[in-house]
């Protein structure tokens, strides 16, 4: 500028930061009000209310525009017994670290939600059976080989790592479902996986 700013021009220019500063504030503190609302503070998953609206929101897209769409549910193998023997300070590393791994796997448009305890959802848009194998199959893999360094919580514990496993359940929605079968029936796989030996995948088929 080749003139010099008046009183005017200073006071206005003042205000205008002013204001812009309180508004850009109240961004800020509503954006952390709506991630505390959305998200688990542990994992940083979806919490149990907002996976239910998305729920709704991806089976009905689903069915309006005939798209596939499938559900992963999975759990930490043995979890308690790690609560047990290590303490909930190392089972809440536990949960963050597999949370990580898993979202590390993900695609940017799939959904993870913490659907209680140490149990996860995953919505995979898109997907049908044989793709959201491969992906479970690549979950359980990398939770499986990921070392899990005790020491970050307890520096004197006598054991310094630990590695867990999965149990993964696999459904894929169709026509005739109704939103609350997505989870319920990847859920019921999910069981009969850890009844059957955990660390493993299972799909299922029929349906029921």
């Amino acid at each position: 500028m080749y003139s010099t700013l008046n009183d005017y021009d200073i006071n206005y220019l003042e205000q205008l930061a002013k204001q812009s500063s309180a508004t850009i504030n109240r961004a800020n503190v509503y954006s952390e009000i709506l991630k505390h609302a959305t998200l688990d503070a542990l994992t940083g998953f979806y919490n149990r209310r907002h996976l239910d609206e998305r729920i709704k929101q991806e089976t009905a897209k689903a069915q309006r525009q005939k798209t596939p769409l499938c559900a992963i549910m999975t759990d930490i193998d043995f979890f308690k017994s790690v609560n047990d023997i290590y303490g909930h300070a190392v089972g809440d590393l536990v949960l963050k670290t597999v949370s990580k791994t898993i979202r590390s796997q993900l695609r940017e448009y799939d959904i993870a939600g913490r659907y209680g305890g140490e149990e996860f959802a995953i919505l995979l848009p898109f997907t049908r059976t044989e793709e959201a194998v491969m992906v479970a199959e690549r979950l359980r893999h990398s939770v499986e080989n990921t070392i899990i360094d005790l020491s970050k919580v307890n520096p004197d514990a006598p054991q310094k790592s630990i590695n867990v496993t999965i149990s993964i359940g696999i459904y894929e929605f169709k026509n005739s479902d109704i939103s609350d079968d997505l989870l319920k029936k990847a859920d019921k796989a999910l069981y009969q996986a850890k009844d059957t030996g955990r660390n493993r995948v299972i799909i299922n088929k029929d349906g029921k």
